[in-house]
């Protein structure tokens, strides 16, 4: 009869419940919890993959459109010379963040593999949310910062928002559209849920070329308002029979009923309603996903990405104190989104924890 055969994964340890890491053979937990955490790395980045592109860089120059006027004159005039305005430098963070395991010589004698993997388990959940509060930082707070690359060499980075009434060149729009940088402000607010300030919200993206395929992210706690909305097409509930003759649009989406709090919703004009996790109640945030992404993940160029076990001695990778990442999210196309905020008519950055 055929062996049955497989690959030592996390379950593998998480078994290992009776014999102690020393027992068990650190030669054979290494290459296990390298292969996890390997795989748990790639999930993050496809996870982060719908707003932020992966990136070594740690700042850009942020491109203007050359602006100027054709100037009429006589046969003897001559028309001043039309100056170009360079881009604006645009940075983005490296922060170090850690998980303490403690694990000593004297843990690996009285602990168990499966002690060890519930801790790895432990330490890729904690990545998970901290990843998702920094990308949330990133372009649900509208102030500009300063940040000391302390990781690679102490320079002072200009860490920008979306666009924020910062004074830095804006590119031109699809139609010639020049906007001023002084005022031109993609933190939106209004003292209510409105069509006017959705539609106006997401018209601050496709005024800048970016309409291919626009999302509109909303909270849970705001999607019953958002369907009463005029101009809002909810998704059909697959559960639901449609009736025949219907004398208006039906949707050819059926909505996705296995997560309340993460799914497309239905249609505001073009733009597609998604209710996001991520999200904070009286939010919302609008971007087109067919287009550049609005943000970046900023990891190291060499060396260890991702989560990873932090070894006092390389040469024996388990001896560790801590599980580390390095990573930072910034807004590098500071036009590819605008949020809204309907709860004050002053905007106020969400508590993000």
């Amino acid at each position: 009869m055929a062996q049955v055969t497989g690959t030592f994964d996390i379950s593998t340890l998480l078994a290992a419940r009776f014999q102690s890491v020393a027992a068990y053979g650190m030669d054979t937990i290494v290459p296990i919890l390298q292969a996890d955490l390997a795989a748990h790395n790639q999930i993050m980045l496809d996870l982060v993959s719908a707003l932020a592109d992966p990136t070594a860089d740690r700042q850009r120059i942020s491109g203007s459109s050359m602006t100027g006027d054709m100037i009429e004159v006589d046969e003897y005039g001559r028309a001043p010379t039309q100056k170009d305005k360079p881009g604006s430098t645009v940075a983005f963070p490296l922060k170090l963040f850690q998980y303490n395991v403690g694990w000593t010589a004297k843990w690996m004698q009285n602990k168990t593999p499966s002690d060890m993997a519930t801790m790895v388990l432990g330490a890729e959940k904690a990545h998970r949310r901290m990843v998702q509060r920094e990308l949330k930082r990133a372009f649900f707070y509208a102030t500009n910062y300063t940040y000391k690359d302390h990781l690679v060499d102490n320079v002072d980075l200009a860490v920008k928002r979306l666009a924020n009434a910062d004074s830095a060149p804006i590119p031109d729009g699809p139609n010639g559209e020049v906007f001023d940088g002084s005022s031109h402000n993609h933190y939106n607010t209004a003292a209510s849920l409105t069509a006017v300030a959705v539609q106006a919200n997401i018209d601050d993206v496709v005024e800048h070329g970016y309409g291919g395929a626009v999302k509109v992210a909303i909270n849970s706690g705001n999607e019953a308002a958002f369907r009463l909305l005029t101009g809002f097409v909810a998704y059909i509930d697959p559960r639901l029979i449609v009736p025949g003759g219907a004398t208006t649009g039906v949707p050819n989406k059926r909505l996705d009923i296995s997560r309340m709090d993460n799914r497309a919703i239905g249609l505001f004009g073009a733009s597609e309603v998604w209710v996001k996790p991520w999200c904070p109640l009286n939010y919302e945030f609008a971007w087109d996903d067919m287009g550049p992404k609005p943000l970046v993940y900023r990891q190291r160029a060499t060396g260890l990405t991702g989560l990873h076990i932090a070894a006092d001695n390389i040469d024996y990778p388990l001896y560790a104190k801590d599980m580390e990442a390095e990573f930072g999210i910034g807004v590098w196309n500071r036009q590819n989104g605008a949020a809204l905020y309907h709860g004050n008519v002053t905007w106020a950055d969400p508590s993000i924890t």
